[in-house]
């Protein structure tokens, strides 16, 4: 895992690389600038005429010397430096003294006609290819003026275009389109660390495709929040040779309802497939022929009427529970999960129909939590039924939301979305591992049933949620790799869980 930051985070320990270990700024600046040369190069390889778009800020500084490199190595190249001179940064400043020493072409805005689309197009008309250094992740305020024109010019262009941190617009740590416009990127490079804004809101897809550059700046905040990868992995308890079923973990997944059967059996499957030992489904009546024929590996009981002796019973076999998968808010489906919350002793993971239960009456919640290690795997619109916050206020604050709700309620958040956060009481991880192709009918009940697995091979609720939606997203990606991503089918992701883990 490596850290994942907020613009504030960023500044602090490039601040800190600076002034503690003295480090120069313009040794950052030269390292990130040839770090988007390299990166250039190895995503095209062909001599190009470039077009470099440079802001007033150390971003701009960033493009500036992003143009001398190019330009001393061969490259057609010219920039255009918007903003107050006056306004200037010093390194700013600096790199544009260093360019104009080795014959780099600077435009300034006071020396064309206009600033326009049309002026813009007719200037780099020879380009080949685009360079947004406008704004990095400073900017707190909408492109306007000369800027929006210029990000509008990018756009229309039809060139492809690196953007120098992050695209020229966008709030670093939403990842929300601040005005009218924004830069749309084919490739970023950012500097040190992935930026949160570059994996959510407007962002993650005006982003294109991200790479970190090594420049020399170092996080040695272990509080920061996790940008999960395949070091999670590693928390995976490995099957004895001793091992026997019991030993395993016996799951219990109470899923499916009168009238849906394919929660349950993706959840079962799932935790199955992720090395569960046992696994029984709890589920309405109706569904236990289609077990019986398609999910022979289960075990199952089935209900038409609440039980609260029957329910205690199934309770008391489990190493794990899942519930809520298909479950339904029926009366019955409510008396369930409230006998679960009044007597479960075995770590719980709720999901979908059991989050919407729960939203009723969070006592419930608190009480479980008091008492065993909980995971709420909501998607946004089951968040704000949690939190009574409005979706679109939650896509947009997604890590507060999910942070401050688990704190509140001592458990761990899966708070599912493009970019899937986790929430501990203590600890923020982002999961990117998937993509679109994850949201697709029954992707959470797997997700569900992958996470119930790890939990019954006795993870902590942490390892369990992290290490499951990544999994989960990759076995997803690896999926679509022959399905495409409009083909994938849940079923598709449980066949890949085995080529992750």
């Amino acid at each position: 895992m490596k850290p994942i930051l907020s613009a504030a985070q960023m500044k602090e320990w490039d601040s800190k690389t600076i002034e503690q270990m003295g480090m120069p700024s313009l040794v950052l600046m030269e390292r990130a600038a040839l770090a988007v040369c390299n990166r250039i190069r190895h995503s095209y390889s062909d001599k190009l005429n470039f077009g470099i778009f440079a802001g007033p800020g150390n971003n701009g500084g960033d493009g500036i010397a992003i143009a001398r490199i190019l330009h001393a190595k061969g490259d057609s190249v010219k920039a255009i430096v918007l903003g107050d001179s006056k306004k200037f940064s010093p390194q700013l400043r600096q790199e544009l003294e260093i360019a104009g020493n080795y014959g780099v072409e600077i435009i300034y805005p006071w020396n064309i006609d206009d600033i326009s689309v049309k002026e813009f197009s007719r200037l780099f008309a020879d380009c080949d290819m685009l360079i947004d250094s406008l704004f990095g992740i400073g900017l707190t305020r909408g492109l306007e003026e000369d800027y929006a024109v210029a990000a509008e010019y990018i756009n229309q262009s039809g060139k492809p275009v690196v953007a120098v941190d992050i695209p020229s617009g966008y709030d670093t740590d939403s990842g929300k389109l601040l005005g009218a416009v924004g830069v749309r990127a084919d490739i970023t490079v950012t500097f040190a660390y992935m930026k949160k804004g570059l994996v959510l809101g407007d962002c993650k897809v005006a982003a294109g495709s991200i790479y970190v550059a090594d420049v020399g700046i170092y996080c040695k905040d272990n509080s920061v929040a996790q940008l999960l990868d395949d070091e999670i992995l590693s928390s995976i308890p490995k099957r004895e040779p001793t091992a026997n079923k019991g030993t395993c973990g016996k799951i219990l997944v109470i899923a499916g309802s009168e009238s849906i059967y394919g929660a349950c059996y993706l959840a079962a499957n799932a935790a199955l497939v992720t090395g569960s030992g046992l696994v029984k489904i709890y589920t309405h009546q109706n569904n236990i022929e289609s077990i019986q024929q398609n999910l022979p590996e289960t075990m199952y009981k089935g209900y038409t009427s609440f039980n609260d002796v029957e329910v205690m019973e199934q309770i008391a076999w489990a190493d794990a529970i899942v519930i809520g998968p298909g479950l339904g808010t029926s009366d019955v489906s409510a008396q369930i999960i409230k006998t679960v919350c009044e007597h479960a002793k075995v770590p719980v993971v709720v999901d979908a129909d059991g989050v919407n239960l729960l939203a009723k009456d969070l006592k419930l919640l608190d009480e479980l939590t008091g008492r065993v290690p909980v995971i709420l795997t909501p998607h946004l619109k089951e968040m704000e039924r949690l939190c009574n916050t409005p979706v679109n206020e939650i896509n947009y604050d997604i890590e507060n939301v999910a942070k401050e709700f688990a704190a509140k309620h001592n458990c761990v958040v899966v708070l599912k979305n493009h970019t899937t956060v986790i929430a501990t009481v203590n600890t923020i991880f982002y999961c990117n591992s998937g993509n679109e192709g994850l949201a697709t009918p029954g992707s959470g009940d797997v997700l569900a049933g992958i996470i119930g697995a790890l939990l019954g091979q006795r993870m902590t609720a942490e390892d369990a949620a992290t290490a499951g939606a990544y999994i989960h997203g990759s076995a997803g990606t690896i999926a679509t790799e022959e399905t495409g991503i409009k083909g994938l089918l849940a079923r598709d992701i449980i066949a890949n869980i085995n080529k992750v883990i």
